[in-house]
Parts: C-alpha cells; sequence; structure tokens
C-alpha cells in the first residue's frame, strides 16, 4: 500500500467475536490482520469456552482408545486442550490412534503441544474431513469436540462405514455483553464470525435497542455462513478460503458492498 489512505479498511471498525486468545483485548491474530489493512478492531467475544460438563468420562475415554483408529481435532481451541486433557487423564501418548486436524490453524495447536498430526485435510472444514479422512470402513474415529458440535462429520464418516464417537472437550457457553459493548457492536462496519456458534450468540443480542441481524457478517466458511443465514442475517459474506486471512478478505467485500 501506498498510503494509510489506501487501506481498504482504513475508517472502518471491524468486530473479532472470537475468543481472544492473546488475552489482551485486541482480537488475537485476526485483530493483527484487521488493524493491517487499516481498520479498527473492537474486540467482543460472543462465546466463552468452560471445562467439560463432565470431565471423568472425558479422561475415561483418553485412557482406553482400545479399537479407536482416528482422533479427530475440529478446532484451534480443541487443539490447545487436548495436551491438557491427556495429561489430566495421565495418558502419555496415543498408543498408536492417529489424529486428524481439520485446519492448519488447529494443526499448529496440536504440534506445539507435542502431538503429531497425521492427517490435515486439504480444505479447512468438517465437510472435507469427513469425506478424505484415510479411514477404511469398519476402523473407528473419536471426536474430541464440544456439545455444540454440528453432525456433518458424523454424517459423512457413517456414510463411509466408519464408526463415530465424540466426546465433550470443552463446553461453549454463550459470553454476556454490557450495555456499552451492545452499543459499541452496533456501531460497526462488519462483523466477523468463525463460527455457527459465533453466530448464534450474535443473534442472541437482539433486543428493542439493537437487531444484530442488520449487521453486515463475513464468516469463515461455508457452514459458518449457513449458520448465519439460516439464523436471519441479511448480510453475509463467506471467506473465499476457511483461514483467518481469509476471513479478513470476506470483512473487506462485507464493508465494501
Amino acid at each position: 500500500m501506498s498510503s494509510a489512505d489506501s487501506l481498504p479498511l482504513q475508517g472502518h471498525t471491524v468486530a473479532v467475536t472470537r475468543p481472544d486468545s492473546g488475552g489482551d483485548g485486541g482480537g488475537g491474530r485476526l485483530g493483527e490482520l484487521l488493524r493491517a489493512q487499516g481498520a479498527e478492531v473492537l474486540s467482543v467475544p460472543l462465546i466463552r469456552f468452560l471445562p467439560p460438563a463432565d470431565p471423568r468420562a472425558l479422561w475415561s475415554g483418553l485412557r482406553d482408545l482400545r479399537g479407536v483408529d482416528w482422533l479427530l481435532v475440529t478446532s484451534p481451541q480443541g487443539g490447545r486442550l487436548l495436551g491438557e486433557a491427556l495429561a489430566a487423564a495421565g495418558v502419555a501418548d496415543l498408543a498408536g490412534t492417529r489424529l486428524a486436524a481439520v485446519g492448519e490453524a488447529t494443526a499448529r495447536e496440536l504440534r506445539a503441544r507435542g502431538l503429531p498430526v497425521d492427517f490435515l485435510p486439504t480444505t479447512a472444514t468438517a465437510l472435507s474431513l469427513g469425506r478424505k479422512l484415510p479411514a477404511q470402513p469398519g476402523q473407528a474415529a473419536l471426536h474430541l469436540t464440544s456439545q455444540l458440535s454440528e453432525n456433518t462429520l458424523r454424517g459423512e464418516l457413517a456414510a463411509r462405514g466408519v464408526t463415530y464417537r465424540r466426546l465433550e472437550l470443552y463446553h461453549t457457553a454463550p459470553a454476556v455483553l454490557n450495555a456499552a459493548e451492545r452499543v459499541a457492536l452496533a456501531g460497526v462496519s462488519a462483523v466477523t464470525l468463525a463460527s455457527g456458534s459465533a453466530a448464534q450468540g450474535l443473534a442472541a443480542l437482539a433486543g428493542p435497542d439493537f437487531d444484530p441481524l442488520r449487521l453486515p457478517v463475513a464468516a469463515i466458511g461455508e457452514q459458518t455462513a449457513a449458520a448465519a443465514w439460516t439464523l436471519g442475517f441479511v448480510s453475509v459474506t463467506t471467506a473465499p478460503q476457511p483461514s483467518l486471512e481469509g476471513l479478513v478478505a470476506a470483512a473487506i467485500k462485507a464493508v465494501r458492498s
């Protein structure tokens, strides 16, 4: 860019609704990418990640992986928490069970915790993971996820004859915004959504003083976009690829349109 004025998001405020893993209120890596395009960033996480409702069930499942051919992790949050869960369960290694991640961001979190990733689909979606996972009919996959995980992965694997089970690795809950945060959110040029849960959290903020469904939203992938359309959002832009960089590109397009 030749000058600050030529940045595509200059003069616009874009909301980041992902939980801020950096803890600095700046929207994490997504916030950095948006600011590089000139945006003011409003960090308003719409979901919280809590411990699983039944930690003992999780630990028991991780201790006994007999008959489990694949462990599936489908979010960066899952990637961050799996190492902790294995340590809490007293599991030193995966004992030959292969590990698959939905995308590079998830794989990066797993590798940072010493967990090698055996498979990564070319497209970072549950649909692609379910279709491309190199599992054979009769094999079994254990999905480590939240209680709100959609059934896309289950359906794709079942259609291929792969047994699917799910364990709650973490619990997803809606965040509570104060009045000032609601006012600030109402004034943004676009809202970024990185999950269907975030879309649900945004829609749930509707009230007599705020109609979130009128806000332009940028969705990280087709599943998140479909969730937003289903909830009634009137302006949804889907990222050209399911990544943070793609989400920034969608935010630029949402602002322009």
